[in-house]
Order: structure tokens, then C-alpha cells, then sequence
């Protein structure tokens, strides 16, 4: 993360309690900052919150809130903890209300990034060319929401850092891809304005479909450049034997290709393919993962090749987190 961020994070709290109101659950806090644990602590010694897998911690009974806040006042000042009153309502109820609007059937699950370091664990996994991104990378976020249709599709929704009232919504890349940083296909992330329910259009009718788009744009062209190698790797043999280099990197482009090829595949079949050219290149995917077998050049045939094969992508625990740096 670049240095401006570091800088911004000086000037928060070591150990921090976010509180913030939810018309589902209470009052909800969050234990965040370098020390966060010194923050969770307070509120575990502080009777009446519940602390859920994510790391926040929920009281209920707001009727308690007149023995319960000075009590957790008390802890705070006791584990070195700033308390801070958020300006807006839960982040969770805001993802969760526009999860239920969105067309098909979405999830919401919010995450804690408590210490830095689990922020910058998002960077690779982010497909944004808009000010999600940014924020991301320069701004201290401490937690967000990550939206799932369930079919391969997430999206990750954070309070836009700018904004009191506004929020931003972007993109996660699918499994298949890694280099996402910087992606010339990548869409471009939305500012939400407060309500939830009304957005849900917004959503729905134009980042969904532009987001759509640029999956299906991103995943030709990989296609299109790995069926290019193949041919001139195939062109460069001129009859001759299959050399081991032409046998290795052929094999590389086969594993990378197929699961980019089949999720290409998979989303014609549910969305009817009417442009020519995309037709074409379709004939060519079910071509590449249903080869014809060639007896001379026997070495670059798919189903001689080894089962695929990708680079562990960063994943989330159960606690909100990426990576954890007790770790």
C-alpha cells in the first residue's frame, strides 16, 4: 500500500472501537487499528456484546445502553481505546437491503479488515478502474461488504471514504484471472448514494451489464491470445519434432486457456450469443476443450496434458480477513 496510507494511518488510533447503529441488530462495533486486539479485549470484558465470527461485536438490548457505555467507556480507557461514533448506519444493512433488491438471488456477508495489512490482501483480488480501487490502495478501510450472486460473481461495497452518505461498489475478478491490478478490461466502480433500495436499479441496470461486458470482452481476448501462441508454436515446429520447450509451454497455455475457455462456454449457454464474430470464436472454445486428435503432433494434445493446474488464489477466513499478520 503506498505511503500516503501509511501516513493516513499514523494519524488513527492504534486500537479503535467503530460504533454504529443497526435497525436489524443494535448497536454494532468494530475493534480495528495496529492494536486491535487491545480493542477487542475491552469489548470482551465489557458484559452485554456479543462478538460474532467476523470480528464485530452486536449489543442487542439497546434499553442497556445507559449501563453498558460507561462500562465500555471505562474498558476502553483501561486498553488504551478510542472509541469513534460513526456517522452512518451499520454498513451491513445497507449491503444486506441492496443484495435483496438486486434481480436473481444475491448474499451479503460484511468482513473486518482490523489491522492494515488484511486491507492490502484485497488488492489482487480487486478488478475495478474506478475509485474503489483508489480508495483501496490509499485509504484506510476498515471494513466492507462482499456481495455474491452465487454463480461466480462477487462485488465488494465499502463507505466511499470521501463521503458521509455515499458509498462505492466495484468489482472482485473471477477465480480464473490474477492479473487484475491495472486490468485494461476492468469496469469501472459506482458511488451509491444512502438508500439502498433505490440503487438497486442503478445496479442492476447498468453497472451489472457493464460488468458483464467486460468479463466477456476480458475473457475472448485471453482466449483469442491463447489460441494465437498455439498456432505459431504449431507454425514454428514446420513438420518437424515437438521440441520439449514447444511441449512445457504449450501445456502452460493449455491450463491457463481451458477454465477461461469453459466459464466463456458457460456463460453463452445461459446468455444467447447474437454478434457473428463471437459465434465464431465459439466454435473455436468448443474446438480447444474438445480437441481432435492429431497422431503427428500427438505432444500438444489437451488430453495428453496435465489436469489444470492454477496458483492458489488469496482467499478470506471466517473472520473477515486475508491474511492475518500474527500468521
Amino acid at each position: 500500500m503506498a505511503d500516503r496510507t501509511r501516513e493516513q494511518d499514523q494519524r488513527r488510533p492504534d486500537a479503535e472501537i467503530i460504533l454504529s447503529t443497526s435497525a436489524s441488530a443494535g448497536l454494532v462495533a468494530i475493534p480495528v487499528g495496529e492494536q486491535y486486539r487491545w480493542a477487542d479485549t475491552a469489548l470482551l470484558v465489557t458484559n452485554g456484546f456479543e462478538r460474532h465470527n467476523n470480528g464485530v461485536h452486536v449489543l442487542r438490548e439497546l434499553k442497556a445502553m445507559p449501563q453498558v457505555m460507561p462500562a465500555l467507556a471505562r474498558a476502553a480507557r483501561q486498553h488504551r481505546v478510542v472509541l469513534t461514533a460513526s456517522p452512518r448506519p451499520y454498513l451491513g444493512d445497507y449491503a444486506h437491503e441492496l443484495a435483496t433488491h438486486l434481480p436473481g438471488t444475491w448474499t451479503a456477508k460484511v468482513e473486518v479488515y482490523a489491522h492494515p495489512v488484511w486491507q492490502e490482501d484485497w488488492m489482487p483480488l480487486l478488478w475495478d478502474s474506478g475509485e474503489l480501487t483508489e480508495a483501496m490502495e490509499h485509504r484506510r478501510i476498515p471494513y466492507g461488504a462482499v456481495l455474491s450472486d452465487g454463480a461466480g460473481t462477487e462485488l465488494l461495497l465499502i463507505e466511499h471514504p470521501g463521503s458521509a452518505r455515499a458509498y462505492l461498489l466495484g468489482a472482485c475478478a473471477t477465480s480464473t484471472f490474477d492479473d487484475n491490478y491495472q486490468n485494461p478490461y476492468a469496469p469501472k466502480s459506482v458511488t451509491l448514494p444512502a438508500f439502498a433500495r433505490l440503487e438497486a436499479s442503478q445496479v442492476a441496470t447498468e453497472f451489472l451489464p457493464a460488468y458483464e461486458r467486460a468479463l466477456h470482452e476480458r475473457l475472448l481476448a485471453a482466449v483469442e491470445a491463447g489460441h494465437a501462441r498455439l498456432h505459431e508454436i504449431h507454425r514454428s515446429q514446420g513438420g518437424g519434432d515437438v521440441t520439449s520447450q514447444n511441449v512445457v509451454e504449450s501445456t502452460t497455455i493449455f491450463r491457463r486457456l481451458r477454465p477461461h475457455a469453459a466459464h466463456l462456454l458457460d456463460r453463452a449457454r445461459r446468455v444467447p450469443v447474437s454478434n457473428p464474430e463471437d459465434s465464431v470464436v465459439l466454435d473455436r472454445l468448443r474446438s480447444l476443450l474438445n480437441p481432435v486428435a492429431r497422431p503427428a503432433n500427438r505432444a500438444l494434445r489437451c488430453s495428453s496434458l496435465p489436469g489444470r493446474s492454477r496458483r492458489p488464489r488469496p482467499t478470506r477466513s471466517t473472520s473477515g480477513s486475508l491474511t492475518d499478520p500474527r500468521s
